[in-house]
């Protein structure tokens, strides 16, 4: 965590002295016109994310994930909610890579520091709804690999529509 904070840090410094920072960046953008980019561009990556498992599965024979003793996300004090909900809410961390794309963070540097962001919020959502595997940490090397391998096509194509969007 201290790491990729300090790498956040690094990369937004280097954004302000102009080292990373698009010449291209619209003067303002609403910020609800922020948000449906990076919603929408979320959704995609989902999409090419479910699609990556999807494919990576059958090629492997690997079985799939089986749901735990809770299959639904449980939000503490509503109750059962809909499965799609943990995908509204990781897609709705793709805002976070739209705000990053409208400040100049672009290209796979971007993606990269933003795929710690993706670790983070998908952590912090299993561990809210209780409802996913066991930590990371527990997992045999190569689930562990692949586990950052689905988190980076999303960070990535999450980045690459942002980017083309905000210019």
């Amino acid at each position: 965590m201290w790491l990729f904070a300090r790498l956040v840090g690094f990369v937004f410094r280097r954004a302000r002295m102009g080292y990373i920072l698009s010449s291209r960046r619209p003067a303002f953008l609403p910020a609800s016109t922020l948000f449906l980019y990076g919603y929408g561009a979320g959704l995609l990556g989902v999409a090419a994310t479910t699609a990556t498992e999807k494919l990576e599965l059958y090629l492997t024979s690997r079985p799939g994930p089986r749901p735990g003793p809770r299959p639904s996300p449980y939000v503490p004090g509503r109750g059962r909610q809909q499965p799609q909900l943990s995908t509204l809410l990781l897609a709705a961390a793709a805002v976070l890579r739209a705000w990053m794309s409208y400040r100049g963070v672009r290209g796979p540097l971007g993606g990269l520091v933003f795929v710690g962001a993706r670790l983070l919020v998908d952590g912090t959502l299993e561990d809210w709804t209780r409802v996913g595997a066991p930590p990371p940490w527990t997992w045999p090397v190569n689930e562990q690999v692949l586990d950052i391998l689905h988190k980076t096509v999303f960070a990535l194509v999450t980045g690459y529509f942002t980017d083309r969007w905000i210019q």
